[in-house]
């Protein structure tokens, strides 16, 4: 089950893509990179996306019995974290992947 408001199913449809056109780059030289920057890609369209959309000013709706206002802000956001906040995600995921792939090639340098 996926859990989503306003546009943040978009979120892992972006990963998707991204993911699908670093995919179809036939390069041996860069491949062990292509995933990772598949997910810093992703991750910067979320949070750019995800800034944009959640930062927008809000809707104030006043009850005229009550005299009560309410302020309705957009929320796109997926299993209740913001899109951005999923861009930050992805980010670190790539960085991470990035820099275990630089000790794991460092690691087979100095052994062979």
């Amino acid at each position: 089950m996926i859990i989503w408001t306003g546009r943040g199913i978009l979120t892992p449809l972006i990963l998707a893509v991204a993911i699908i056109l670093t995919a179809a780059i036939p390069s041996k030289e860069v491949a062990s990179f292509l995933l990772p920057f598949a997910f810093i890609a992703a991750g910067t369209a979320n949070w750019r996306l995800g800034n944009k959309w959640n930062n927008k000013e809000g809707r104030v709706i006043v009850d005229e019995t009550t005299g009560q206002r309410t302020e309705y802000k957009p929320n796109h956001s997926l299993f209740f974290i913001k899109m951005q906040y999923w861009g930050i995600l992805f980010i670190a995921l790539g960085g991470l992947m990035v820099a275990i792939d630089i000790v794991l090639s460092l690691i087979s340098f100095f052994v062979n």
